[in-house]
């Protein structure tokens, strides 16, 4: 599950940028301009539409969201959180 979460989401960000030669899971994608603040809340709707889960303001302003690690590590855990309440 973590490698398709991962590939959709380098996907988007190839999407918005092309990624720089030395970019890797822990890069910071907002710091380094890939996405911008405009482009930030279409990334956050193709997620949550992607993986039906909701992003909050919280998971937005946390560190964990800027880098493609975090963004898959916190996709896992929602999705999880929601499988296991059905």
């Amino acid at each position: 599950m973590q490698n398709s979460i991962r590939s959709f989401v380098v996907e988007l960000l190839e999407k918005k940028s092309s990624l720089p030669k030395d970019f890797n899971d822990t890069s910071d994608f907002i710091q380094t301009g890939i996405v911008d603040s405009m482009g930030i809340i279409k990334f956050i709707l193709e997620l949550e539409s992607r993986f039906d889960i909701e992003i909050t303001e919280t998971d937005i302003e946390s560190d964990e969201f800027r880098t493609v690690q975090g963004i898959v590590a916190m996709i896992s855990r929602k999705v999880n959180s929601v499988e296991d309440s059905k």
